[in-house]
């Protein structure tokens, strides 16, 4: 009896020993839930789960690996104990699958345990005096996460009870390190799109080739993170590449070697670049790739990149069907480390090569609007020297022939007379409208004053009231009290307001009344001109601003005129930062409107 007693009070013990231990283990995995739910930082997972692996099992070192982007090796993420020498694998060189327990647990996903006697340590040299590994591999929804190993000095620290610790600690870092990987992800993705979006300013800053050319080089090496960067335009109808941009990250320390600006690549010789020229999808090869050319390998040989990303230049045109062209390719070069490029890395050298075309795209666009900018210059240059004394000599002899003929014309050749006069009127105020324009463009910012809009009014109205009272119109001035000050130039706004009111009184028929206000407010100053004349109906309206465009309403055929008088208008008031409009109906009236800021306005802006 005494006996049974014993041996009952001693299976109670272990009972209770191991409701103890249980306890115990549930009050740590609470607190392992505790610290791993509580960050989302992958390394600070891993940390944390090496550090409680380490504690409970008496291990020596651990490390967490993750599989190569290939699947054909392990990479070491962090790693506890270890002698900084005794690691032979790395992110250059990974352990190999079929090497090792780790490689076992990857391709089996299955916990590998090894003891070792003291003739097998020296064939395990990851921990000297090692006896005992343990490789377990983390998965979440079937999906190999990484493998968790760990080294001991001792033969006991994989005992049965820590083993099932450590697959139950796996299990939980595994959802821990699910979450920090999505995290990371989606900060990485945030980075990317800062990145992209920052390297989109500078593409677009400026619209000079070579500086677009020097931005976009610049961007590729930094958003890719390559030691350095090419840009070549194609030539298709020779089948050739020239270099036109070349950039070196200074930080990179590499020693890549970057061509001449100008450097000729034949196409024939360097297939991959036909591929990406012609497929019109990016291309990622190291040095080590047996699918290498012989072109591409002896061009990286030569440049010393020992990895490189290839990515076309595509700008798409046409209205109704879109065609696709290659404009050029854009390299990523890398020389410090035989790096494979992610197929995230493609998208984002696929996104940077379309941002850079049509940035490209608008350069050539702007040099092509600046060509005809010069063209359009040199034309109203050449009018101006070459039509304007020629129309000068053939005025004055027409009008001293009609001054000595005028008395033996007959009625019907004096009418001739007048429509020849008439015409050659027309040419001088076309051409004097159009060397107007080309000062207004010429003279951008030049000898800018504040001018007093108050006096400049009053200057105006006593110039054009002579005209007002030929056709017995009403011309009434309404200012706010007070001297309001622009600032600009003084020729050119005294223009673009004369030739507002001049259009009033010149399309207003006689008796009719015209009223001309100015005003200031919320810091512009306004000036309003009013009339009661043929009015221009809505149609019409919207193109009334253009060049050379008149509005021809019923009563107005007599009216000459060269259609750049508003074009005029427009140009210089827009010019000085303000705006012009107009409210019209066809026979009530129109009233054009124009504005500019206040120079107190400015100097307010500016201070």
């Amino acid at each position: 009896m005494g006996a049974s007693f014993g041996d009952h009070a001693q299976g109670q013990d272990l009972r209770g020993q191991d409701l103890r231990e249980q306890i115990d283990e549930l009050r740590m995995f609470q607190q392992i839930d505790q610290e791993l739910g509580a960050t989302l930082d992958l390394t600070r997972v891993l940390t944390l789960t090496m550090d409680w692996a380490l504690r409970r099992t008496g291990a020596a070192a651990g490390m967490y690996c993750t599989l190569t982007t290939d699947g054909s090796g392990l990479i070491p993420e962090v790693t506890l104990g270890y002698p900084p020498e005794a690691l032979p694998f790395s992110t250059e060189h990974p352990l190999p699958l079929s090497k090792g327990v780790a490689g076992q647990a990857a391709q089996t996903k299955t916990i590998q345990v090894v003891i070792s006697d003291a003739e097998a340590v020296e064939q395990r040299p990851l921990l000297p005096g090692g006896r005992a590994e343990i490789a377990l591999p983390l998965e979440l929804r079937g999906s190999l996460l990484g493998i968790l190993m760990l080294h001991s000095t001792t033969t006991d620290s994989f005992t049965p009870t820590n083993v099932a610790f450590l697959e139950r600690l796996a299990g939980r870092a595994a959802i821990a390190l699910d979450h920090a990987r999505l995290y990371r992800e989606a900060e990485r993705q945030a980075d990317e799109m800062a990145a992209l979006f920052a390297a989109s300013r500078l593409i677009t800053a400026s619209l000079e080739r070579d500086a677009a050319l020097a931005n976009a080089a610049q961007s590729i090496a930094t958003v890719l993170r390559v030691s350095s960067s090419l840009i070549l335009d194609f030539r298709p109808l020779v089948n050739q590449l020239v270099i036109t941009a070349a950039y070196r990250l200074p930080t990179a320390r590499a020693t890549d070697s970057l061509p001449p600006i100008g450097e000729i690549i034949e196409l024939e010789n360097i297939p991959e670049y036909q591929v990406v020229v012609k497929n019109q999808r990016p291309l990622a090869l190291t040095i080590t790739d047996g699918r290498l050319s012989a072109g591409l390998k002896a061009f990286m040989i030569l440049r010393r990149y020992k990895a490189i990303l290839l990515a076309p230049l595509i700008v798409v045109s046409g209205a109704q069907t879109i065609n696709a062209d290659v404009i050029g390719v854009i390299v990523a070069g890398e020389g410090r480390t035989e790096r494979v490029f992610t197929p995230d890395e493609l998208q984002i050298g696929e996104a940077l090569s379309s941002l850079i075309a049509s940035s490209l795209r608008q350069v050539k666009l702007y040099a092509d609007v600046r060509e005809l900018e010069g063209i359009k210059t040199q034309m109203i240059k050449m009018a101006s020297h070459d039509l304007r004394n020629p129309l000068g000599n053939v005025m004055g002899y027409f009008d001293l022939l009609t001054r000595l003929t005028r008395p033996r014309l007959s009625a019907d050749e004096v009418t001739f007379v007048g429509y020849i006069d008439r015409s050659l009127q027309q040419m001088k105020a076309l051409l004097e409208d159009l060397l107007e324009l080309e000062r207004i463009e010429s003279e951008r910012g030049v000898s800018w004053v504040n001018v007093d809009l108050a006096a400049l009014l009053d200057d105006i109205i006593l110039e054009q009231s002579s005209s007002a009272l030929l056709k017995k119109h009403t011309l009434t001035v309404k200012k706010e009290p007070g001297a309001f000050n622009a600032f600009g130039s003084k020729r050119q706004i005294r223009q673009a307001i004369a030739n507002l009111i001049s259009n009033a009184i010149k399309y207003t028929p006689d008796t009719g009344v015209i009223t001309v206000r100015m005003y200031a407010q919320n810091k512009r100053l306004i000036v309003e001109v009013q009339d009661n004349g043929y009015g221009i109906s809505k149609e019409r309206q919207a193109r009334l601003f253009q060049s050379f465009y008149r509005a021809h309403e019923p009563g107005t055929e007599h009216i000459t005129g060269t259609g750049l008088g508003l074009s005029l208008v427009k140009s210089v008031i827009e010019q000085h930062g303000g705006e012009v409009g107009v409210t019209s109906e066809a026979g009530v009236g129109s009233t054009f409107t124009l504005w500019l800021p206040l120079a107190a306005a400015l100097r307010a802006k500016s201070g």
